[in-house]
């Protein structure tokens, strides 16, 4: 306490107990795979195809699959990404000791990308592995490049045995895109890369809430699909998560869909703008509420956490990231004795806050019902 030693009047500032929350951030994705030089192990963040050329160099190859990767990702909207080169030798094993380390200590990763691994033979290990990490560390998502292969009936994608995850994610076909060496020839590249960056497009946009998909979600730098995707594959394709890419006329090739692979195992959490939602959600709650640690388990902290959880969700709702026309229909914010807690609880040392909210899901089915007005006498 100050020490007053005449009559006055003092002005004092006071730190509040809380701070505003923050949204966590959406689109910063992290690739990982073979390079010919740069630094080896712990990931390098980088903003911009400049930086990646300065530390990891240009395209060496049309093998080069990290560098055209993260050449196609800031293409396509990117503006955040870590980059971590494995070494040469680098098989499975590589990959999980990265999972487990360095991926493991970067908490603002939101996207995982593997530049040259697909979902068969060794590649399968792998990317199980990234799924598990995902669901670990439960605020990223991996999206998963299935081989270059034609898909034409469920049986196709049944037999790949894809994982039934929401924090995992494919899309199909492959894309053609200029050769980085020859300008008189294509190649074949996985779409993933893309994805990443209209995802991270669409977030600064319009916010993650926003289905990266549709007429808008225009892919960048391509010139066309490997394999054609009509109404009757998809029909076929879209119930179990395949995120197709369509080619549009008068537009071109646009990703035409936005289901994660747990479509039919947890339908709940079959959109991706639905599932990165939550991860915003929590992770912002999780970033924020810190402070609260140690502090008196009693009403006026539940009060507090109740405000400040309750300023955010409010923020979101009107910037559209709910369904519900009121404040009320679109989220709650619940924490007290006899509500949420029990006296078990507190006991404890336990202070529970329950958050819901009604996310808001893509009208991925836009019907018309069109009739006849029948004049009446």
């Amino acid at each position: 306490m100050p020490t007053y030693l005449k009559p006055g009047v003092f002005v004092e500032e006071i730190r509040g107990r809380s701070q505003p929350l923050e949204a966590a951030g959406t689109s910063t994705a992290a690739f990982a795979g073979k390079l010919v030089q740069g630094p080896v192990g712990e990931p390098a963040l980088i903003r911009s195809w400049l930086e990646y050329e300065h530390i990891f160099g240009p395209v060496s190859s049309e093998k080069d699959t990290m560098g055209i990767a993260v050449d196609c990702f800031f293409r396509n909207g990117g503006s955040r990404a870590y980059v971590c080169r494995l070494p040469d030798r680098a098989r499975a094993s590589g990959y999980r000791r990265l999972f487990s380390g360095p991926l493991s200590r970067i908490a603002d990763i939101n996207i995982i990308i593997l530049p040259g691994v697909c979902w068969r033979a060794s590649g399968k290990l792998v990317l199980a592995d990234a799924v598990a990490h995902c669901e670990a560390m439960g605020n990223r998502m991996v999206i998963i490049d299935l081989p270059d292969i034609e898909l034409s009936s469920v049986s196709d994608v049944s037999a790949l045995s894809l994982p039934a995850s929401s924090f995992s994610v494919c899309y199909y076909p492959w894309v053609k895109i200029s050769s980085p060496l020859k300008a008189d020839r294509t190649i074949s590249v996985p779409p993933s890369s893309f994805a990443a960056g209209l995802w991270s497009k669409v977030d600064a946009d319009r916010g993650v809430w926003k289905t990266p998909a549709g007429l808008q979600a225009g892919l960048h730098g391509v010139s066309g699909l490997q394999y054609a995707v009509e109404d009757n594959l998809q029909d076929q394709l879209n119930p179990l998560g395949v995120n197709c890419l369509r080619n549009m006329p008068a537009i071109g090739p646009v990703i035409w869909g936005a289901r994660t692979l747990s479509t039919r195992a947890d339908p709940e959490w079959r959109y991706v703008p639905v599932r990165r939602t939550a991860i915003m959600i929590e992770q912002s709650i999780y970033n924020g509420i810190r402070w609260a640690v140690f502090e008196p388990n009693e009403h006026t902290l539940w009060s507090a956490l109740r405000a400040d959880i309750g300023g955010f969700m409010n923020g979101l709702f009107r910037a559209g990231a709910f369904q519900g026309e009121k404040a009320s229909d679109a989220y709650f914010v619940r924490c007290g004795l006899g509500d949420t807690m029990t006296q078990a609880d507190l006991d404890a040392g336990q202070v529970i806050v329950v958050v819901g909210f009604a996310p808001l899901k893509p009208a991925e089915f836009v019907i018309v019902r069109i009739q006849q007005k029948v004049n009446q006498p």
